[in-house]
């Protein structure tokens, strides 16, 4: 156990999407298991599971990472609204106004 806590940054690709498409949340799953259950192996993280999201469903985690894993989803879901409405608003800077002759 650490003595300091520290916040880790994960670096590289994103986190897969917990609401995408079944490849997405085996992707998903896979993730949540590799950071948050001890493993030396991939083949003993999955254990005799056929799949990851049979592996991840079947696990049980502590509260503090089920709010750990929750929390991470709600960033993801912060930033992705975040990054929508920049991206709304810079086309609206960038597109001129119309407006219908009714108003």
């Amino acid at each position: 156990m650490r003595k300091k806590q520290v916040i880790p940054v994960l670096l590289g690709d994103a986190i897969p999407q917990l609401d995408g498409a079944e490849e997405e949340y085996e992707k998903y799953c896979r993730c949540m298991m590799m950071l948050f259950m001890p493993w030396r192996d991939l083949r003993c993280l999955k254990g005799e599971h056929r799949t990851w999201i049979e592996a991840f469903e079947q696990e049980t985690f502590s509260p503090a990472k089920t709010a750990i894993i929750r929390n991470m989803n709600v960033e993801k879901e912060c930033k992705e609204a975040r990054d929508a409405h920049a991206h709304a608003a810079q086309e609206q800077c960038i597109k001129p106004h119309v407006f219908d002759r009714n108003d």
